[in-house]
């Protein structure tokens, strides 16, 4: 890898052991800002936080604890962030633990050997009917309100060479578990780049994949991909909160007024880190 291409690869997926932001007692939301927000490291395997009336709308740090939870986010020069959602296909099988060193370099090759028709060779997954697509678009729907504050962008494609992000699905993940044996029901994988080396870099496709198993019902699914937008737009750690939607358990299907907070905190943020 060069010392001029920097690209660290994100793994972030729903229902797995993760890092969790720290909660933010006290913090001021003030024309986007969050006061003292404090990185946090190492893994916080816990049963979760339970919010107050004195927290409920206190945003939690989003930041990618692989770089000292500094922020993530798409630039406004990669507006609208175009999506794409897959007709049930599944990328090949790998062990779970195996995602996140395979998938964006994967896609971006397939697509770039046949941008026409690059995912022909991809089967459908059990359980996958065109109503799930119809549930998966609404959960990504669940962030539209921000664009009418102008945090950012969205809209959906039908070409999958021209997406930023695409969705696939899985039956389910290969040796995927959390604590307790609760199978994983989603994952986002990204690459980040630093803003100052954008010029020297290609840009790399978001992957979404979600599991029809464990969202075997049309309120996970969506809750699910609700969850897993919520991290390819830069929500990288989890809520430590079980009340958020980006808990890393999660345990509620529509975004709360600290999610709320955390996404209009990332957007109103100078960020030396992208995903593109």
């Amino acid at each position: 890898m060069s010392k001029f291409n920097l690209i660290l690869l994100i793994l972030l997926f729903n229902l797995q052991p993760m890092s969790q932001a720290q909660p933010l007692s006290n913090t001021l939301i003030n024309g986007g800002g969050v006061n003292d927000l404090q990185p946090v490291n190492g893994l916080h395997l816990t049963e979760g936080l339970n919010r107050t009336p004195q927290n409920m709308n206190d945003a939690y740090n989003p930041g990618e604890p692989a770089i000292n939870m500094k922020a993530v986010r798409w630039l406004n020069t990669s507006m609208p962030i175009a999506i794409w959602i897959s007709p049930g296909l599944a990328l090949p099988s790998v062990p779970f633990d195996e995602i996140p060193n395979t998938r964006c370099d994967l896609v971006y090759s397939m697509i770039k050997a046949n941008p026409k028709n690059p995912f022909g060779d991809l089967s459908k997954v059990n359980g996958w009917t065109e109503e799930v697509n119809d549930l998966v678009a609404n959960g990504i729907e669940q962030w539209r309100e921000f664009e009418n504050e102008g945090l950012f962008k969205f809209g959906f494609t039908d070409d999958p060479a021209n997406a930023n992000i695409l969705v696939f699905f899985t039956d389910i993940f290969k040796d995927a578990s959390a604590p307790g044996g609760i199978s994983a029901g989603g994952i986002t994988t990204a690459k980040i780049f630093p803003v100052d080396k954008l010029h020297l870099v290609h840009k790399m496709p978001v992957i979404i994949e979600l599991s029809t198993t464990v969202n075997n019902d049309a309120q996970k699914m969506q809750a699910a991909s609700a969850h897993e937008f919520g991290h390819a737009l830069g929500i990288k750690a989890h809520s430590p909160y079980r009340e958020d939607l980006m808990y890393v358990d999660r345990v509620v299907n529509s975004l709360s007024p600290a999610d709320k907070a955390t996404i209009r905190w990332l957007y109103h943020q100078k960020t030396d880190y992208v995903m593109y």
